[in-house]
């Protein structure tokens, strides 16, 4: 969690707005104000702890939130802090290489914000969300399903046999257990919630027939004679339009957003007139593909004689 918090922390805030000049690094500021902690001129504020506690997710935000949780979150701040004060003082940030990642965090973080700002400036009416409901009903209907158990055998004779017992009161997960062919038989022949299509035609015309607690007769299909139990049965179903909202919300506002996006970047390649010099692919063009791996293997290494 610890390496979590510090993930979130940096990604999420930027301190520049923070620094002030309090005196000589070395010498212990004392402390006002809102200023939780302070880094030599760096200061940590009440503000800067908030807008991390509102970054963290909702079902770890309230550990976060009391005397303990907020101390560890200022902690790790002044522990990131610490070693960047010292990478300063010691030149790291002016290294190229350093200068290169910091660059990508920036422009990854503007990026973010950009992205956010877009999907924040999308506005969704009722009549945007009532005519995506009309026109997407399907995806909110749920058909009807129904839940089964099945004893599959050979020979109809057998199926027969079974189905005399089961009228007697034999336990229908036992005889399953002891007599089925099919694989659901140690699972005392259940198949679990399934829907139309999903079955053999025949198979699937005797479920759907059935009332729940019913037993079939024998019931011959592709696959042999079935004996089949009707554990449950849901009608179809589908969602009203203030159950769906929240999803159409979500929805609407990523296709929304995506097409601003789209529109965005477009628009920015022609002012900023972004170019990309194809010649520089050209020189790997002919590089040497990797071997083939033998998937099945999982390696390229040459097989035992």
């Amino acid at each position: 969690m610890k390496r979590y918090l510090m993930l979130v922390v940096a990604a999420c805030l930027s301190f520049t707005g923070c620094m002030q000049s309090q005196g000589d690094a070395g010498k212990a500021p004392r402390l006002s104000g809102d200023t939780v902690a302070q880094i030599g001129d760096e200061k940590i504020t009440e503000k800067d702890v908030e807008e991390i506690i509102s970054q963290i997710p909702a079902q770890y935000r309230s550990k976060y939130s009391s005397s303990k949780g907020r101390r560890e979150i200022i902690n790790g701040l002044v522990e990131m802090k610490m070693l960047a004060w010292e990478a300063r003082r010691r030149g790291i940030d002016k290294q190229e290489d350093v200068q290169l990642k910091i660059g990508l965090i920036i422009d990854q973080t503007l990026a973010k914000e950009m992205e956010s700002n877009l999907k924040k400036s999308v506005k969704l009416s009722d009549a945007d969300i009532e005519r995506y409901y009309r026109e997407h009903l399907d995806k909110y209907a749920t058909p009807e399903r129904v839940k089964a158990r099945h004893i599959l055998v050979e020979k109809q004779d057998r199926a027969r046999e079974l189905l005399e017992q089961l009228r007697k009161g034999a336990d229908f997960k036992e005889l399953a257990k002891k007599n089925s062919t099919c694989p659901s038989a140690e699972k005392g022949g259940d198949l679990g919630w399934f829907g139309r299509g999903k079955m053999d035609p025949e198979f699937e015309k005797a479920a759907f027939a059935m009332k729940k607690g019913e037993t079939s007769d024998v019931v011959k299909s592709s696959f042999g004679y079935h004996i089949i139990r009707l554990d449950d049965r849901r009608d179809p179903k589908t969602k009203t339009l203030e159950q769906a909202k929240k999803s159409i919300e979500r929805a609407l506002q990523k296709e929304q957003t995506d097409r601003r996006l789209a529109e965005l970047k477009e628009d920015i390649r022609k002012k900023a007139n972004v170019t990309v010099n194809d010649e520089y692919f050209k020189r790997f063009d002919a590089s040497p593909e990797a071997p083939e791996v033998d998937e099945a293997r999982g390696s390229g290494e040459p097989e035992e004689q």
